[in-house]
C-alpha cells in the first residue's frame, strides 16, 4: 500500500471512530411496549416514560430524555385526525416519527404538563412513539398512553392520590383550652400522593394517609395548624365538613392553616413537600389556638410602646427628633398586618407585639412627614397611622435601612413600629428619626420651595418684548429627585433633578397670548413649572433633541416658577428661553 492510501485509510479510520457514538444511536428497532393499532375510536396502554439519551439527539429542538429504541408503536388504518398524548404525575415529553419519516415533538400540548401531538388528516401507517422525561434523574415513572381520532386524553389511573378514608397514621384527640399550647407532632412529610388532586390550591407530594387525624372539641377560639421542616413544606387539611384548606408559606417559608371558627370533629392532615415525587423530610407538626407555632403574632396598639410617646407640631426644631430604640422582635409583620389595610409599601421584618414609639402628630396636613431608622443591622419600618391603615418600608433610605414619607401627613397618632428584616426573634440597636425635611440623620429638603428666591433673578415680560426670545443663562439640575420634590403635575410626566429654590422667576403680562418656555444645552435637561394658578407643568423631551419645551397658547398672566433640572447627573450650563413664538423643535 502507498504511504497516501495508508494516510488515507487511517483518516477515515479515525474519521469512523469520533463518529462511533453518534453512529450507535440509531433510534431503530422493536418498540419496547408493542404496537396499537387503531382504525377509529380510541385505544392506550400503559408505558414507562424516561431514558438516558437526550431528545434532540434524535431530532433537534425536541425536549426530554427518551430510550434509544421506541416506546411503542401506533399502526393507524383511518382517514381522520389522529391524537397522540400521554397521561402522568410528572412532567414528560413525546417525539413522533411519523411514517413519511418526519419527526415531530411536543412537551406539554395536551395541558398542565402532559404531551400531545395532533396529526390531520393522518396518513396511513407506522407512527413511532418515544415518551421522555422532561429532566434527567427522573427515573422511569408510569404514564398511560392514548392514541385517538377524537381528541387528547390524559387521564392518569396511575396517579397516587392522597385517601381520606384511610386511617390517619396518627390520631390526637384535643379539646379547646388544651394545655401545652402549642402542641407538637413529630411526622414524616412528603411521599407519593398528588395533594393536587385533593383541590385547585393544593400543591405537592404526601403520604396516602392522613399524616394526623385530629379529632378536635372546639370552642371560642380560633385554630391555628403548622408545619415545620428543613425543606419548602405544603399542608393539606380536610375538615369535618369535608371542605379541603391548603397552603405553602403562610409562617415564613413554612406552611400554615388558620380556622377562624374552628368546627368539632376530626381534621385529616397531610404533612407535604414541594418538589420531587416520593421525598421525604422529618417535620413538626404544630397545633394552636394562640397562633401558628404557638406564637400569639397579634399586634396591640393600645399597649405602651417600648420606647416611650411624643407630640409634634409642624416646625418643630430640632429637626429630626431621633429616638434611640431597639429593632426587632418575635412577630412577623406581614403576617400581624394581613389582616389590615396596607396603603403604602409592603410589610416585612419581625416586630414586638407593642409599638416600638408612638407619636402625636399636629400638623398642617399640607406638607409630608418622614419617618426613617438606622441601624448597623437591616431594618424595617410598619406605621398605623390615623386612619387605621398600615404604611411599611424596609430599604427606602440609604443601604438597607428604611425611609417612609408620608405626603399631606394628616394630624393623628401614629404607631411606630421598628422592624428587623432577618429577626429570628432576636433585636439591635437603632435609632428613629422624625423630620419634616428627610430621613436619616443628616435630613436633606427633598422638597421644592417655590417661596425662596429664584436662583437666576426674577424676570418681567408682557406682551410684544423685545428681544424675542429672552435668555437667562442658567445652571440646570439639583439635589431633588423631583418623584419627591412635590411637583406634580395632573397633565404631565414630571422627571428631573432640581434645586429647592426656583431657577428663575418669571412675572408674565401677556393678556392671555402665547407664550413658549424652553431650554437649549448640551445635556438632557428637563423643565417644571408652577403655574399663576398653583398648577405644575412638566416636560422632558418637547423640544430638540432632549431639550424640554413647554408652550401655552392662552398663557396666564401672573408668576411663573421655573425650574430647569437635569434628567440623570451633575449639574449642567443651560440657556432659559421665553418667546411668543413657537418653541423650536426636531
Amino acid at each position: 500500500m502507498t504511504p497516501s492510501l495508508k494516510l488515507t485509510a487511517c483518516a477515515a479510520a479515525l474519521l469512523l471512530a469520533s463518529n462511533a457514538p453518534a453512529l450507535a444511536q440509531t433510534f431503530q428497532g422493536e418498540p419496547a411496549y408493542g404496537v396499537l393499532s387503531l382504525q377509529t375510536g380510541a385505544a392506550e396502554t400503559g408505558v414507562r416514560a424516561g431514558g438516558a439519551w437526550g431528545a434532540n439527539i434524535l431530532s433537534q429542538g425536541c425536549n426530554g430524555y427518551i430510550t434509544e429504541i421506541p416506546t411503542l408503536a401506533v399502526n393507524y388504518q383511518g382517514d381522520a385526525d389522529l391524537y397522540l398524548s400521554a397521561g402522568a404525575d410528572e412532567d414528560t415529553t413525546m417525539v413522533v416519527r411519523a411514517p413519511d419519516g418526519s419527526l415531530h415533538c411536543d412537551d406539554d400540548g395536551a395541558g398542565e404538563f402532559n404531551p400531545g401531538l395532533v396529526f390531520a388528516k393522518a396518513e396511513t401507517g407506522l407512527y413511532e412513539v418515544w415518551i421522555g422525561t422532561y429532566a434527567a434523574g427522573m427515573g422511569t415513572p408510569p404514564v398511560r398512553f392514548h392514541a385517538s381520532t377524537t381528541g387528547f386524553d390524559t387521564s392518569n389511573p396511575y396517579t397516587v392520590s392522597p385517601n381520606p378514608s384511610l386511617p390517619g397514621e396518627q390520631s390526637v384527640r384535643l379539646r379547646s383550652g388544651f394545655r401545652d399550647d402549642p402542641h407538637e407532632i413529630e411526622v414524616t412529610a412528603g411521599g407519593e400522593a398528588r395533594l393536587e388532586t385533593l383541590g385547585a390550591l393544593c400543591y405537592g407530594y404526601a403520604g396516602e394517609a392522613a399524616d394526623v387525624a385530629l379529632n378536635f372539641r372546639a370552642g371560642s377560639l380560633p385554630l391555628y395548624i403548622a408545619m415545620d421542616s428543613e425543606r419548602d413544606g405544603v399542608l393539606a387539611v380536610q375538615t369535618p365538613s369535608g371542605e379541603m384548606l391548603c397552603n405553602d408559606d403562610a409562617v415564613g417559608l413554612n406552611p400554615g392553616v388558620y380556622l377562624e371558627s374552628p368546627e368539632r370533629g376530626e381534621y385529616l392532615i397531610w404533612a407535604g413537600l414541594l418538589g420531587d415525587r416520593g421525598a421525604t423530610e422529618s417535620a413538626v407538626l404544630s397545633i394552636s389556638e394562640i397562633g401558628y407555632q404557638g406564637v400569639d403574632r397579634r399586634l396591640d396598639l393600645t399597649a405602651r410602646p417600648r420606647f416611650g410617646s411624643g407630640t409634634l407640631q409642624a416646625g418643630f426644631l430640632p429637626d429630626p427628633e431621633a429616638i434611640e430604640v431597639e429593632a426587632g422582635g418575635p412577630i412577623q409583620s406581614s403576617m400581624a398586618v394581613e389582616d389590615g389595610v396596607t396603603a403604602i409599601g409592603y410589610c416585612t421584618g419581625d416586630i414586638t407585639r407593642e409599638p416600638t414609639y408612638e407619636l402625636t402628630w399636629r400638623g398642617g396636613e399640607d406638607a409630608p412627614l418622614f419617618i426613617s431608622a438606622i441601624s448597623d443591622d437591616d431594618t424595617t419600618l410598619v406605621v398605623n397611622g390615623p386612619d387605621g391603615a398600615w404604611m411599611c418600608d424596609d430599604d427606602g433610605g440609604s443601604g438597607v435601612n428604611p425611609l417612609l414619607t408620608v405626603e399631606n401627613a394628616p394630624s393623628g397618632v401614629y404607631d411606630i413600629y421598628v422592624g428587623r428584616f432577618f429577626g429570628d426573634g432576636e433585636t439591635s440597636p437603632a435609632t428613629l428619626y422624625i423630620s419634616e425635611i428627610g430621613g436619616g440623620a443628616d435630613p436633606v429638603n427633598s422638597r421644592v420651595d417655590i417661596a425662596l428666591p429664584a436662583l437666576f433673578g426674577d424676570h418681567q415680560l408682557q406682551a410684544g418684548f423685545t428681544p424675542d426670545p429672552y435668555r437667562i443663562q442658567v445652571e440646570a439640575g439639583g439635589p431633588i429627585d423631583s418623584e419627591s420634590s412635590g411637583i406634580n403635575s395632573d397633565a404631565d410626566w414630571c422627571s428631573g433633578y432640581y434645586t429647592q429654590a426656583p431657577t428663575a422667576q418669571l412675572d408674565w403680562s401677556g393678556q392671555n397670548g402665547p407664550l413658549s418656555i424652553y431650554v437649549e444645552g448640551e445635556r438632557d435637561t428637563t423643565l417644571a413649572i408652577n403655574m399663576p394658578d398653583g398648577s405644575w407643568r412638566c416636560n422632558d423631551d418637547g423640544g430638540p433633541g432632549l431639550s424640554p419645551a413647554l408652550e401655552f397658547d392662552n398663557a396666564m398672566s401672573g408668576v411663573y416658577d421655573i425650574y430647569v433640572g437635569v434628567f440623570s447627573g451633575e449639574p449642567a450650563s443651560a440657556e432659559l428661553m421665553i418667546s411668543e413664538f413657537d418653541a423650536p423643535a426636531d
